[in-house]
C-alpha cells in the first residue's frame, strides 16, 4: 500500500535547502518515492501555519523507513535540519478512495 511523506519547513537558508533537495531527491527515487506535491505558498484553511510544504509518494511505509535510517540520508538529514525547521510525518495510503 502506498504511504506518504508529508514535509513542512520553516527555511532558514535557501540555498543550503537547494542543495539539500539536489541531492536527497534521488535518494528518494532509489527508494521507489516521487514528488508529487510541493509549494512554498500553501492555502491555509484552518489550525496550520504551513511555511513550505511537499508531498511524496512511496511504495509502501518501509521504503521510508529505510531512506530515513539509511546512511546515505544521513548527513543530508543533518544539512536539512540545520538550514530549516521541519515537521515531517508519513502517512499511510487507502486501499480505494474513500
Amino acid at each position: 500500500m502506498s504511504a506518504y511523506l508529508v514535509v513542512d519547513l520553516d527555511i532558514k537558508d535557501l540555498a543550503s535547502i537547494a542543495d539539500y533537495r539536489s541531492k536527497a531527491l534521488p535518494l528518494v527515487a532509489k527508494a521507489g518515492g516521487r514528488l508529487i506535491a510541493l509549494d512554498d505558498a500553501p492555502l491555509e484553511l484552518e489550525g496550520w501555519h504551513a511555511t513550505n510544504m511537499l508531498i511524496i509518494e512511496f511504495p509502501d511505509m518501509e521504503a521510508i523507513r529505510n531512506l530515513f535510517a539509511s546512511p546515505e540520508y544521513a548527513p543530508l538529514a543533518r544539512q536539512r535540519q540545520a538550514a530549516a525547521g521541519s515537521r515531517i510525518v508519513a502517512l499511510r495510503g487507502v486501499k480505494r478512495p474513500i
